[in-house]
């Protein structure tokens, strides 16, 4: 009897502590449950772009860059309209605008191109104005213009050779004779005795460039038209004289510039 009872109590006590045991077994898989956090909101912020562009651009000029962020990835760019289709083309990734088609770039047809642009990063996005103003340009008829489109020659002005004497002045016309001294720029020894660093050579001007970009060239004086105002600069770069008086155009390259007070200089020129 008294074995019986052992028996019985020990199965109650087995009973009573293996019931906590499994609760908490129970809870803690409730911990272990997975925690999804709150996501987060995707914004893009971008600004309306505004510039101005001379007209008669050449296809593919970069006009400026749409400046745009997000807060979760990248951007990407694409066009919605354009008051004239086609005349611009912008970078999927980067925002760059560039011209499409030159041709709508006209200020005498159109003062002003815009687009809208759309903005987004995933399926948030936003819409931005571009606004381009066209500026005119002197546009110059190419048919009314003496060009010297003849052969090349080269003429050479040698290390401390005296600027006054006629075989070191390349009398170009009977108002044009380009020479140097032992400094400074070139000038006119038809008119000039010296150089003047702003405004010689006297009854000329220059712009960097052929006579294919005489649409679009602006002319000045020689030293202003040489990469940082220095003639080392311009060795080797293309150029346009104008000779004012003689309303000629010729186009000429300066192929070396001495330096260290020497005064000498060599150039290619074209011919009537």
């Amino acid at each position: 009897m008294k074995n019986r009872k052992r028996i019985f109590w020990l199965k109650v006590f087995g009973i009573l502590f293996a019931f906590p045991f499994t609760y908490c077994s129970s809870g803690s898989e409730d911990d272990n449950e997975a925690y999804s956090a709150p996501s987060q909101e995707v914004t893009v912020t971008a600004s309306d772009f505004t510039t101005n562009l001379d007209e008669n651009p050449q296809v593919g000029v970069v006009i400026g860059t749409v400046q745009a962020s997000t807060n979760s990835g990248s951007v990407r760019f694409a066009i919605v309209s354009q008051s004239d289709a086609g005349a611009i083309n912008i970078d999927a990734t980067s925002g760059q605008i560039s011209v499409a088609d030159a041709s709508l770039f006209d200020f005498e047809a159109r003062t002003i191109i815009t687009a809208v642009i759309e903005v987004s990063s995933g399926s948030t996005s936003r819409e931005i104005t571009v606004t381009i103003n066209l500026q005119d340009v002197s546009e110059v008829d190419l048919s009314s213009l003496t060009l010297w489109e003849g052969e090349k020659t080269t003429f050479t002005k040698a290390n401390e050779a005296n600027p006054s004497l006629a075989e070191n002045q390349d009398r170009i016309t009977e108002n044009v004779w380009i020479t140097r001294g032992d400094q400074g720029v070139l000038y006119n020894a038809n008119i000039e005795s010296t150089a003047n660093n702003t405004s010689s050579p006297a009854d000329t001007e220059w712009a960097q460039g052929t006579f294919a970009d005489l649409a679009a060239i602006q002319f000045s004086s020689f030293r202003a038209a040489c990469p940082g105002e220095k003639p080392k600069n311009v060795v080797g770069i293309p150029m346009v004289l104008h000779l004012i008086q003689d309303d000629i155009y010729i186009e000429i390259t300066i192929t070396s510039w001495a330096q260290g007070k020497l005064g000498g200089f060599t150039y290619q020129r074209s011919t009537p």
